[in-house]
């Protein structure tokens, strides 16, 4: 029996079928190269549906790889049942055995694919990584952070801890600006200031509302108050910008404010 379908296997590994696989294949990487460069172009002329854009990428991919394979064990070598279930049989061992923590990153993908706990376009913060979601792939996905730093994780470690997601899908998000004053200080006019610099912005998503919430804490035995300024920003690649640009503005306007024996500080971490 088994050499029956060893045999069965040899014959087809005929020249005329590797030909036909790899003109197939090679017509799928064509196809979605074109996909690829067809969701650039459109997300260039539509930014509003960047996001939807490239999130339909990888579901693309995979339906297309997919239908490939199948294609061409079914329709083009069109091997007989006992082959077929030899090859999966070897073929699962093999990997199962060479590639655990592969098999464990693909299953994971897949998972995200129908259960995803973020997107591409998504601001995420995990494993002490904060960035844009910017690829993802069956095995693992891709983070660009604003140091323009690329981060790969692979996707079974995102199943194993907690991830923070900002936007969720949308393109826009909220930016929180802490800025602490020293006491005391006339904070209702503060608090007025700090909230019309968020809606001045160029930056800011006016269509959400714009919040200033004030908290206390003591810092090297000093009362301090902190103003802290929640908004909306129009794409979640200007929020940094968006931030700087809150905090000049507000710092301009309490200057006004200040006597000369008060200082304004502010925070280096923005989340």
């Amino acid at each position: 029996m088994e050499d029956k379908t060893l045999s069965q296997l040899l014959s087809l590994l005929s020249i005329r079928h590797l030909i036909e696989a790899v003109v197939v294949v090679a017509l799928a990487a064509l196809f979605i190269r074109g996909v690829r460069f067809a969701l650039d172009h459109l997300a260039k002329r539509y930014p509003r549906a960047r996001l939807q854009l490239a999130q339909s990428y990888p579901a693309i991919r995979l339906l297309v790889w997919t239908t490939t394979i199948v294609f061409i064990v079914l329709v083009t070598v069109r091997p007989p049942d006992s082959v077929i279930f030899a090859m999966l049989g070897s073929l699962g061992l093999a990997v199962g055995l060479a590639a655990q923590d592969g098999i464990r990153n693909l299953i994971a993908g897949v998972v995200m694919i129908f259960n995803p706990p973020f997107r591409t376009g998504d601001m995420i913060q995990f494993g002490g990584h904060y960035g844009e979601v910017v690829r993802l792939d069956l095995s693992a996905t891709w983070l660009r952070t604003f140091d323009d730093n690329t981060v790969m994780i692979p996707n079974a470690e995102f199943l194993k801890g907690a991830v923070a997601n900002s936007n969720s899908g949308e393109l826009d998000e909220m930016v929180v600006i802490p800025i602490d004053l020293p006491w005391p200080y006339p904070v209702a006019d503060a608090r007025a200031i700090a909230a019309d610099a968020a809606r001045a912005s160029p930056y800011c998503y006016l269509k959400k509302p714009v919040a200033v919430v004030l908290s206390q804490h003591h810092d090297h035995g000093q009362f301090v108050v902190r103003l802290t300024i929640k908004a909306y920003v129009v794409d979640v690649r200007l929020e940094r910008i968006m931030a700087s640009d809150i905090t000049e503005r507000t710092l301009e306007a309490l200057a006004a404010l200040q006597t000369p024996d008060q200082a304004v500080q502010v925070p280096s971490t923005v989340q």
